[in-house]
């Protein structure tokens, strides 16, 4: 039976949280005390605590044969990884960095291929293409980002530089650390790395340490403490008691860390050409980390069709947010809902149904008029007063709210991954609804937030009540036909007044109505249902966690919306939430070696 092991799931998160983020102190403590500074005093600390500590994890000693390979992964990966962050974090934005810090996983399976250690795979090849075409166009497109562009191109090429080092440390070092253990060999690692660093200090060394401000000084505690010693035993422990596929997928949550907290915590602008190529990077990285893992086996279609049904929902509340913003709420609904309906009622009638018993019409009724439009009324109106990347983030609490709705309505078990899962889910919507509540995100509206909270509930209804009945009558008619009954009560919208919607009405507006009918309802409905009936349930899942991402780069690029840190807390916690109650149970006990990540 597979368990959800928390202690390992929770350092996991404590390590990605702290790595996220490193890249804001990193870039800051080399702006307080100067790049060569900040590496002398930093790796200073670090070498009294790896002194201080190694006795207690097997000492010194070490065969003669595993020192050569010590040193080298030392001098050339450790030492090099450092100078090449700590110089190219003192010219690029922490953001920047850490999307290029991204594609260091692509970096290990090329070296490891030709190191003879691992096969590249078509995969890895074809992601690797992907990832370099955006990191092409983040560079490019970043020049006119306010950076100087020298600075740009050489900070740039020296944290990429630096990822080619820590590459080498992850390859060459994971003999050694299955032989000796990952402290050990991380400590002796740093200690020897630390004797070139030395050769850096200068007689401005002692003065800037002993006169570090309290900034300066919690970017310190923060690279030596939790950065580097706290996240070496977290790591492995979680990397020793998680599935290997779950621990890795966690890293993608490293570099858009890094973008938010450098846009939070350093008021670093987020362009969007730093989105759109982090996007392209992390898609890059994916296939070439989780391609081989798909085995789609001939299912290419369905994987197109659940990423084409993800990708528009995503643009939904960028779609509703457009058009709420001049016409109103239930005029969008009319619009919406009639034409789908009409859409919905014609491939019912054309595909045919056998007769539909009358309990079975009832479950139909209720997930059409309160499951479905509840979320359709709820959405719309709440919408007016949240922005779109607001609302697809709390979109992404639906998989929680349709596992209560399986709790509640058809008598499913109530898992400890579940449990967990909300708890984290329900703290990040808390956390949204504090910072609405206070006027730190003044342009979102505390009901309309309550609203499209609720609107989540509401899916978690239909797609629970109607699901016995999709299975006896197919999913596609039974789909469609929920979507002809929910479109009646719409009528009562309809008046005089949308006459005036017609003046108004240009062909962004219409655009916006043909996606949020046809593209949004009707096609992404059909597309899902046919993607996810032919793979893997818990692969298909996976796609879910692209919606909140598209509707905040709609968001941003289409509304000209900004980040706030409640919505990056918020949204972090629910997107752990749900990642902890939909995949818990899978990431079950599997010893591995260990691949440590850099701090």
């Amino acid at each position: 039976m597979l368990t959800l092991n928390i202690r390992a799931l929770l350092a996991l998160a404590f390590t990605i949280l702290i790595w996220g983020v490193a890249p804001v102190y990193i870039r800051s403590f080399s702006l307080i005390a100067g790049p060569a500074d900040a590496l002398v005093i930093r790796y200073g600390l670090v070498s009294l605590l790896c002194l201080v500590f190694l006795p207690f994890f097997g000492g010194f000693r070490m065969p003669r044969q595993d020192w050569p390979r010590l040193a080298l992964i030392s001098l050339i990966g450790m030492l090099g990884y450092n100078l090449g962050s700590v110089f190219g974090f003192a010219l690029v934005t922490a953001g920047i960095g850490g999307l290029i810090i991204a594609t260091q996983p692509l970096l290990i399976a090329v070296l490891a291929a030709l190191l003879g250690a691992e096969r590249l795979t078509h995969a890895a090849v074809l992601g690797i293409a992907v990832a370099f075409i955006g990191a092409v166009l983040l560079i490019s497109g970043d020049l006119g980002s306010g950076l100087d562009p020298q600075d740009l191109l050489l900070g740039s090429g020296l944290i990429f530089a630096s990822g080619l080092a820590w590459a080498l440390y992850v390859v060459l070092a994971k003999p050694l650390i299955q032989r000796h253990g990952a402290f050990k060999i991380t400590a002796l690692s740093f200690l020897i790395a630390s004797v070139p660093m030395f050769g850096l200090a200068s007689g401005t060394t002692i003065p800037t340490a002993l006169n570090l401000d309290s900034a300066g000084l919690f970017a310190l505690f923060y690279m030596v403490v939790p950065s580097t010693f706290i996240t070496v035993i977290t790591w492995n422990y979680a990397v020793g008691h998680l599935k290997p596929s779950a621990v890795g997928a966690s890293l993608y949550l490293i570099p858009l860390l890094a973008v938010v907290s450098g846009a939070v915590l350093l008021g670093e602008a987020v362009t969007t050409t730093a989105l759109t190529s982090g996007a392209i990077i992390l898609c890059g990285v994916a296939i070439a980390q989780f391609g081989p893992l798909l085995r789609l086996d001939g299912k290419t279609w369905a994987l197109a069709a659940v990423l084409f049904a993800v990708t528009t929902w995503g643009g939904l509340a960028v779609a509703m947010r457009f058009l709420v913003s001049d016409i109103p709420p239930g005029h969008v609904m009319f619009y919406r809902l009639v034409p789908s309906g009409l859409v919905g009622a014609a491939i019912a009638v054309y595909l045919g149904v056998r007769p539909i018993a009358a309990r079975d019409w009832l479950r139909i009724l209720i997930a059409s008029l309160v499951g479905n439009l509840g979320y359709q009324l709820l959405s719309n109106f709440g919408i007016k007063t949240v922005p779109a990347m607001w609302t697809g983030m709390i979109w992404g609490l639906e998989p929680v709210f349709i596992a209560i709705a399986a709790v509640v309505l058809a008598g499913e078990r109530l898992t400890r991954s579940l449990l967990a899962g909300m708890a984290v889910a329900l703290s990040g919507t808390a956390m949204l609804v504090v910072g609405a509540a206070s006027g730190m995100s003044s342009e979102v509206g505390l009901p309309g937030l309550a609203m499209v909270i609720a609107s989540t509930m509401g899916w978690g209804i239909y797609t629970v009540v109607l699901r016995p009945v999709a299975n006896r009558y197919g999913i596609v008619p039974i789909t469609c036909i929920t979507l002809a009954v929910s479109a009646l009560p719409v009528f009562v919208f309809a008046g005089p007044s949308m006459a005036q919607d017609f003046e108004r009405m240009g062909p962004p507006q219409w655009t916006a109505v043909v996606y949020l009918s046809l593209f949004a309802t009707v096609g992404a409905f059909i597309a899902w249902n046919y993607g996810a009936a032919r793979m893997n349930s818990s692969t298909a899942g996976i796609f879910l966690y692209v919606q909140p991402i598209v509707a905040a780069i709609g968001g941003i690029l289409i509304l000209g919306e900004r980040f706030t840190w409640p919505l990056a807390a918020g949204g972090a916690l629910i997107i752990l939430g749900v990642a902890v109650a939909q995949f818990g149970p899978h990431l079950q006990k599997s010893r591995v070696g260990v691949n440590q990540e850099p701090d």
